[in-house]
Formats: structure tokens, sequence, C-alpha cells
């Protein structure tokens, strides 16, 4: 059926007449050309192999026929890859340039990935180059799993390649509590917001790479509004928002203001188990707190219960009495109320300290009694 064609009235106009030589001509202005107007739209395009690439549809649609531009209202679509659904996309409004060339995506924008795993993408406009397989997206570009948020002022997704490039101020924020990113956005402030310089982040495995300098900053569960934050600084970052599991690049170093004397951790390396709540540092470990220090070359420590293992030539010192305990294994607990337990499996364990002298001078010993006389 021919979509119908809205024709807009003549104007009144009087005609204009011009003198040339002897004769009158008249001259009558054309009004602006109609755009068509479309009870839906149906825009559909196949890769080389003849497979579905992309498709968009709207309920209403305004085409001018001059410009070869299509307005539609509530556009949603589907992005393939491989010839297999991937994305499901929505906006409030849509432009479609040059028959699907470029297409204008504006309002409330929603990329829902398909799939086992629960993610999707938000912004407020994106412009969608189907040919570079690009969204470009300069208008609150924000990625969603079950546990994550990542946000920054602009960001470029490649659709062949399943990246979401960060740039401006990225900004990774974690949730203890799981979520779903389709129903409603997390609830309450994140309990660990960390700030790169940029950042790569693939949705459909969780893959994420950002380059420093890297500052995380964690409110402990229950602290108060102006309390102080664990803080972690780092060179790089790399790991995954699914499994929650990340690495950071050295220097790095962790500090916790919160424990009693507070507790400072530094090493070559340093891993975040943000499911179990713990850190390791598997390479030059070295952990100080409140007049003592460890060193190890391996720790692990749980921010939540302060328990703490280290292991492989481990030295603990502690200046103020002059203590030295060496050996290959050590567990304990941080905090005011803490202990450790230094062992050496097979081996001897090597502890020296100096005891304090008494502030008070020793009493004299009692005199010896006389010895009775021999008596005969």
């Amino acid at each position: 059926m021919t979509p119908p064609l809205l024709v807009r009235p003549w104007p009144l106009a009087a005609p204009l007449l011009l003198l040339m030589g002897c004769g009158p001509s008249q001259v009558v202005s054309e009004p602006p050309p109609t755009p068509f107007v479309f009870r839906s739209l149906n825009l559909r395009q196949q890769d080389v192999l003849g497979r579905p690439n992309w498709e968009l549809t709207s309920p209403e649609a305004r085409y001018d026929l001059r410009r070869r531009v299509a307005r539609a209202l509530q556009p949603r679509g589907v992005i393939y890859s491989n010839g297999k659904p991937a994305y499901r996309v929505e906006a409030s409004t849509g432009t479609v340039i040059n028959d699907g060339a470029v297409i204008l995506l504006e309002g409330r924008i929603r990329l829902q990935r398909l799939g086992t795993a629960p993610v999707m993408i938000q912004a407020s406009r994106v412009r969608w180059i189907p040919g570079r397989n690009l969204m470009e997206i300069d208008k609150h570009p924000e990625g969603f799993d079950p546990h994550t948020r990542l946000s920054a002022e602009r960001a470029t997704f490649r659709i062949d390649k399943d990246t979401l490039e960060l740039q401006g101020k990225p900004r990774l924020q974690r949730w203890a509590r799981a979520f779903d990113p389709f129903l409603a956005n997390p609830v309450g402030a994140p309990q660990i917001v960390v700030t790169v310089a940029s950042a790569q982040w693939k949705p459909g495995s969780g893959a994420l790479t950002a380059g420093g300098p890297v500052l995380g900053e964690r409110r402990p569960p229950g602290a108060a509004a102006g309390a102080a934050l664990q803080t972690l600084t780092a060179t790089s970052l790399n790991g995954n928002t699914q499994k929650q599991l990340f690495n950071l690049g050295p220097p790095v170093l962790f500090s916790d203001p919160a424990v009693a004397g507070g507790v400072s951790a530094r090493g070559q390396a340093l891993q975040v188990d943000a499911a179990q709540q713990l850190v390791r540092i598997p390479m030059g470990c070295f952990i100080q707190q409140e007049g003592a220090s460890l060193e190890a070359q391996s720790c692990v420590w749980n921010w939540q219960t302060q328990a703490i293992a280290a292991d492989g030539s481990v030295l603990l010192q502690r200046p103020a009495s002059r203590q030295l305990t060496r050996g290959t294994q050590l567990r304990g607990q941080l905090g005011q109320k803490g202990f450790v337990v230094v062992t050496a499996p097979g081996g001897r364990v090597f502890s020296q300290f100096q005891v304090p002298r008494s502030k008070t001078p020793p009493r004299p010993a009692p005199p010896r009694p006389k010895p009775e006389p021999i008596r005969l």
C-alpha cells in the first residue's frame, strides 16, 4: 500500500509582475518540499556474506525526500554479530541520514546485550555509523553489569570488537549487592569507586583494561558519611567485572586509616578479589601498622575480617622493642586487638627482642644468717 502523502496548502500570494522589456512575466515562489509521513519505518542491512547486520524499526517516521533524512519516534532495533542477535537497541527518537549511512539516536538510549550475562549500555546521545561498526557516545555513556557501573564524559563503542572505550574521567563503581541492570540502577552509594585515565571494557566477557594513574576508594560497611576511606593507588588496572577480579600494576600502595593505628601496604603487584573481599600481594609484600612491619614474598588480607596471612621469607619487626622474628608462614589478625603467629614448618623460627629495663632499682638481697657456732 502506498504510504499517505501529506500535502500542505498553497499559500495565498499575489503574483509578482516584473517589467522585462515590454512584456510582463509572472514568478510564483514554491513552498518547501513536503516530507512523507510513514506509518512505520523498517530498515535492514546485511553483511558481505548475506547475514543480517542490523535492523531498525519505528511505529512512525517522517521522511524528507530531498535531504534523504528520516526522523523516527521510539526506534527499536537489533545489532547482529556473525549473523546472530547481539544487542537490542532502543531510543526516544532517531534520525536516519542517507538511508542508514548515519543514525543519530537521542533521549533514553539503551543497548541491552543479549545472552546469559545481564549487561547494558546507556546514553543520552549516540552517533551510530553502521558501515564502520561504530557508535560515538558524547552524552552520559554508562555500562552496567550486576555489580558494576562504568561511566565517563564520552565513549566509543566498537561493535565488531564488542569494546566500549571510555574517555574523559572514566570511573568504575561497584556495589556488593547485585542488581538487575535492565530493571533499575543500583540503590545507595557504591562501596568501591575507582578513577582511571582511560578504560576499555568488553561487555560480553567483562574484561577491563585501564591506564593510570589509578585511584581506588572504599567505604567500609557501616562507616559514617565523613569517616576516612580506604585508598589504593597504582599505575594500571586490568581484570574482569563479571568475575570481580582486578590486578593492579606497580608500584601499588594501599592505606586503611580506619583501622586503629592505620594500615598501609605495598608490593610489586596487587590483586583485588571483590567477591571474597580479599587483597593479595603476590610479590614483594610489605605491610605496616602502628609500630610494626611485615615483609614476605606474598600476603593475603581480608579487608572485612582483618585476617592476614603471609608466606615465604617472613620478617616481622617491632622497632620499639627491637623485636625481630623470621619464619616461613604468618597467620593472624590486624587491628587494635590483633595478633600474629609465625611458624616454620619443617624448620625453625628465629626471634630476638630486648627486654625493657625496670624503672625501679632491684631490691638488695637479704643478709645471710650467721652460722651457728661449733659446739663440742
